[in-house]
């Protein structure tokens, strides 16, 4: 339909209509009808301007204030939804959004005011102006910039493996070299005490940090049948973060800044009570495919997955962690250290203890001999799996630039009786890797001597039970020796040595519990197999009594490593970037 002319509108007015003429202007509307030329039609009667005055457009002293024009019936919204300015449904008596809300919903106008100005063209003012305190805020966070707003730290390439202690990251086009750390805490003690300088609107989030003195995790074998959890906060300090760098500043330094992870995990009898640890596991919930990117994949390497391998050992139980794809996808883009790659052979030793554990107490008979023969068979292919892995580091160590052994003795001043002679490493990486390598030893030369004479002992339902079994081709050259008492004491030997070497060049000092607890474990069998007649070897040896007095004194000098990292924890501003 096309616009009605005035001479064909004036047609359709009963007689008794009386025109309106706004005041300043030559524009006649009728109340009856104004509504359906310009609301149904979309006209807008010409306006026509008022005598020159010398000026191409009026100004404010010769025209009077605004007119406001009421239209009836094309107001909608309710006032809720007017203050809110959100767009409102019109059901009655209460609009969905409100009902959908639990607010108050109330109709109060009808109408719709359109000031007839030259200057605006008839501006619809149906809706009320926004807050100003609103554009206060948002002025307010224009003058801060991304990087204050909000840290989205990236790894930059060339990616390096997790185990490296620093890490290149970007924060909104600004880089940063973080070092890692980790420690473990109960996290529920955990608080972060606000700043004075803080806003009000909480956009500062810098604060420091305190919690409970430190402990040394307690990690004796759980005997509930609760899958490992780990819980984790992620905090960074960044204390060139809010300074803008000058033209005559000084370099940057080595280091920028801490990235810091704090955790908790359900293995330990000092885990917070708060923690709901009866969840399911929210690391196996999301997939290996979700940690290959930094933080997620730092947090897997250093926290979750050598937490998860030493629960394994000490529970015997297998993990899922061993299953080809947590093997491979998480490690898609940063790539693996000797120590990952050493973390893969150990992970399919807590299914062969588990098995073992089932076979070696049950009845002599020809169905239990089978068994050990073929887990016999596993526990070779996995010793030539950890000589393989060994026989690779060193191969490494001598081709570097500076070839040198993994570790040689190293006497220093105090004598730590019975280990007076320590041993030093090419670096801790190297230290940490073979701590649990000689430690995964002593927990795996064991069973394969208790495999062996379980192989060997004779059955009682064979045609001749006291027949000597002749053993497969592959067991034929087993040399048992290896896995004898003197054998095993010695690898005991090479984990306390090697402990405080590690312990002065570590930033996670918690990964060396687990090493100790095997090695203390192992030298309290000692003793007892002393007190019931068992001899052998400790009549040369010794009982483990001095061993065990050393591991105690390590005990106190790793809860005072842990406690010095607390001090300088909480000696700075912090920023929560992550939980897991």
């Amino acid at each position: 339909l096309s616009p009605l002319s005035h001479s064909s509108l004036l047609a359709f007015l009963p007689l008794n209509s009386t025109p309106l003429v706004v005041p300043g202007h030559t524009v006649l509307a009728y109340p009856g009808l104004l509504h359906l030329t310009a609301h149904h039609y979309n006209y807008r009667p010409p306006l026509q301007l008022p005598p020159t005055t010398g000026h191409l457009f009026p100004t404010a002293t010769t025209h009077p204030p605004p007119t406001m024009v009421g239209v009836p019936g094309k107001y909608r919204g309710c006032e809720t939804c007017r203050s809110r300015r959100v767009k409102c449904g019109n059901e009655r008596p209460i609009c969905k959004r409100c009902a959908d809300s639990n607010r108050d919903c109330t109709y109060e106008r009808e109408t719709v005011f359109i000031v007839a100005s030259i200057e605006d063209g008839g501006r619809c003012s149906s809706h009320p102006p926004r807050r100003t305190a609103k554009k206060k805020a948002a002025s307010k966070s224009k003058s801060r910039s991304p990087a204050e707003e909000k840290l989205e730290l990236v790894a930059e390439k060339p990616f390096t493996s997790a185990w490296s202690d620093m890490i290149s990251v970007s924060n909104f086009g600004k880089r940063y070299n973080l070092q890692i750390a980790a420690l473990h805490t109960r996290l529920h003690s955990v608080v972060r005490s606000p700043r004075d300088d803080d806003s009000d609107d909480g956009r500062s989030k810098t604060a420091p940090l305190s919690f409970m003195p430190y402990e040394i995790p307690d990690v004796q074998p759980s005997p509930s049948d609760e899958d490992f959890q780990v819980k984790s906060r992620c905090m960074v300090h960044l204390p060139s973060l809010d300074r803008t760098k000058k033209e005559d500043s000084p370099p940057r330094p080595q280091v920028d800044g801490v990235y810091l992870f704090l955790y908790e995990h359900n293995n330990s009898t000092s885990s917070g009570t708060l923690a709901p640890w009866r969840d399911l596991n929210a690391v196996r919930q999301q997939g290996p495919e979700s940690f290959r990117l930094f933080p997620n994949h730092h947090y897997f390497v250093r926290v979750f997955r050598p937490s998860a391998t030493g629960a394994a050992l000490l529970n015997r139980k297998q993990s899922f962690l061993s299953e080809p794809p947590w093997i491979t996808a998480p490690f898609e883009i940063h790539p693996k250290s000797t120590f990952d790659h050493l973390l893969d052979t150990i992970l399919l030793l807590p299914g062969i203890l588990q098995r073992a554990d089932r076979i070696v107490p049950q009845e002599q008979t020809l169905v239990r001999r089978l068994m050990a023969q073929d887990l016999l068979d596993n526990c070779i292919r996995l010793e030539t799996q950890f000589d393989s892995w060994l026989l690779t580091v060193t191969s490494a160590a001598a081709q570097c630039s500076t070839p040198a052994d993994l570790f040689w003795i190293e006497t220093t001043d105090s004598q730590m009786i019975p280990f007076a002679d320590t041993f030093a490493f090419r670096d801790g990486l190297t230290a940490l890797s073979l701590i649990y390598y000689w430690a995964a030893q002593l927990l795996f030369c064991p069973t394969v001597e208790h495999l062996y004479w379980t192989f060997f002992q004779p059955v009682v339902d064979g045609p001749f039970p006291q027949a000597v079994p002749i053993l497969p081709p592959t067991l034929e050259d087993v040399n048992m020796m290896r896995y004898g008492r003197k054998a095993v004491r010695e690898l005991a030997s090479n984990v306390c040595r090697s402990l405080d070497f590690a312990l002065a060049r570590m930033v996670q000092p918690d990964l060396l519990v687990v090493p100790l607890w095997i090695v203390w474990q192992f030298y309290l069998n000692v003793g007892l197999d002393t007190g019931t007649g068992h001899q052998g070897d400790d009549e040369v040896f010794g009982d483990g009594r001095l061993e065990l007095m050393w591991c105690d004194a390590f005990r106190g000098r790793l809860a005072a490593k842990g406690r010095e990292m607390q001090g300088v924890v909480e000696g700075r501003g912090w920023r929560e970037v992550g939980v897991f």
